[in-house]
């Protein structure tokens, strides 16, 4: 039956059929968000980028439209982001109110910076006349153009990726581009290339404040390998970036799982809001799925949260009410070496509460499936570090897919754990989303059983809760 299929994700948004990657032209739009991304329309490997096309009215359910945008003399269609033209700038409009303008890469003889618009909503798109609108014949890496309104100085702000730094253009209209300055070549980007760069303003927790926040995306080298998305924070006056991290700093990786992304965020929105691709490029090719290949993550909510005079990146899945049941257990108490089990469905959230009276140091939870198999998450004070443990269920098909992905607790006690299990995929947020790791998961089985486990001293739960989720696709 369509998106039945043994691994298909249910939570999570997936083309009917053949590949998808980086999430492109992500904007709100009367009443819809918009989620363009890299597609195949032919096949289930990475060739004849299109823009595939969904839509939503809550981050969450997803119906699917088909190609957006398709390769012309210029070349394949490659990432890049979306704006709602309120105003008219780009005057591509015949009405005032304008519409949505796409700003991309045609990936051809070189990788150039071109545009489209729309005045049905994203449903059909018109490519401008007088493409590309910043040509480009020096640089091999020149893509992901990410575009957004900078208010401070009235005037769009592109950031885009160039091999190792970000370069930024600004443009009163669109259409013609002028180079600002540049951003990175300091900061070491070892064997990686940056791809898919974002700029954000963000709210800092529990103040009046707001900062800005630069996203990249590295591929490879990222935390467990492969590609992953780090960020600074610093500020931005129109014209140039300026971090508040140093190159001698660690990089703060923005979910140190295996499989998150090219995130990249909603134009247009009040609050600010992501999504990123849940695969890696070391084996996105060989995953064993079909008829379709990739997923994308859930939505998230970003915001930043202060701790020790650093800003931590926080983000807050988004799950709409469509709970099948809701389970909670108040004041348990798990002593060393023992386990409290409890029934789950293979699509769930899960929540757990510890006590601030816990002593216990080294801590976890595991998905247990009909067949036996345990997907185990280890908390693990001391270190300051957790490991996800993903050795069992199919994992023969690449030896870049690791039995065990670790990360930082960024010096923080874990307090909150909410887990988000799915056919394939499991999305960890501690501590309220301060510290994140998204994980793809191939089990022979369905997972059924939510265990909970202390290793050293007793481990005490305020609240052990858990809803058992229905599918986006009923």
């Amino acid at each position: 039956m369509l998106y039945q299929e043994k691994h298909r994700p249910q939570l999570h948004f997936t083309p009917k059929e053949n590949w998808i990657n980086d999430p492109n032209g992500l904007v709100y739009y009367e009443g819809e968000y918009h989620l363009f991304y890299q597609y195949n329309p032919h096949g289930n490997d990475h060739a004849n980028m299109n823009w595939g096309h969904a839509t939503s009215k809550d981050l969450y359910h997803w119906e699917e439209h088909g190609v957006a945008l398709a390769p012309d003399e210029l070349g394949t269609i490659f990432s890049g982001s979306a704006v709602a033209d309120k105003n008219n700038t780009s005057g591509l409009f015949e009405s005032d109110s304008g519409g949505l303008v796409a700003i991309f890469t045609h990936d051809g003889a070189s990788q150039q910076q071109s545009i489209a618009y729309s005045e049905d909503k994203g449903r059909t798109w018109i490519k401008y006349e007088g493409n590309p609108v910043i040509p480009n014949t020096e640089i091999k890496d020149f893509r992901d153009p990410k575009v957004s309104w900078h208010e401070e100085s009235k005037q769009w702000v592109m950031v885009l990726a160039c091999g190792d730094h970000i370069q930024f253009y600004s443009s009163p209209n669109l259409i013609d581009w002028t180079y600002l300055s540049s951003f990175g070549k300091e900061y070491p980007s070892y064997i990686g290339v940056w791809e898919c760069p974002d700029l954000l303003y963000l709210p800092v927790e529990d103040s009046s404040k707001k900062e800005w926040v630069l996203i990249v995306s590295i591929n490879a080298d990222g935390p467990n390998g492969g590609s992953a998305v780090y960020y600074f924070t610093g500020s931005f006056d129109g014209k140039e970036f300026h971090p508040n991290e140093t190159p001698k700093d660690e990089l703060k990786w923005a979910d140190a799982g295996k499989d998150f992304y090219a995130a990249v965020s909603w134009d247009n929105t009040k609050d600010t809001y992501w999504i990123g691709w849940m695969n890696n490029w070391q084996y996105a090719g060989v995953v064993p799925v079909s008829p379709w290949r990739s997923a994308m993550s859930l939505a998230r909510k970003l915001s930043l949260f202060e701790k020790d005079g650093s800003l931590l990146l926080k983000q807050e899945a988004i799950i709409a009410d469509n709970s099948k049941e809701e389970v909670s257990y108040k004041d348990v108490t798990i002593q060393p070496d023992e386990t409290e089990s409890y029934e789950i469905s293979n699509t769930a959230q899960v929540d757990l509460q510890i006590s601030k009276t816990s002593n216990s140091t080294k801590w976890g939870v595991q998905f247990v499936t009909d067949q036996g198999e345990a997907f185990r998450l280890v908390i693990d004070k001391q270190s300051d570090a957790y490991t996800f443990y993903r050795n069992e269920g199919i994992i023969d098909f690449s030896e870049d897919f690791p039995e065990e992905v670790k990360g930082s607790l960024n010096g923080l006690d874990v307090q909150a754990l909410k887990a988000i299990v799915d056919k394939s995929s499991v999305e960890l947020f501690l501590n309220d989303g301060l510290t994140v790791s998204t994980n793809l998961i191939y089990p022979k089985g369905a997972v059924t059983k939510l265990e909970i486990f202390a290793v050293n001293e007793a481990l005490k739960v305020d609240n052990v809760s858990w809803t058992n989720l229905h599918s986006i696709w009923k």
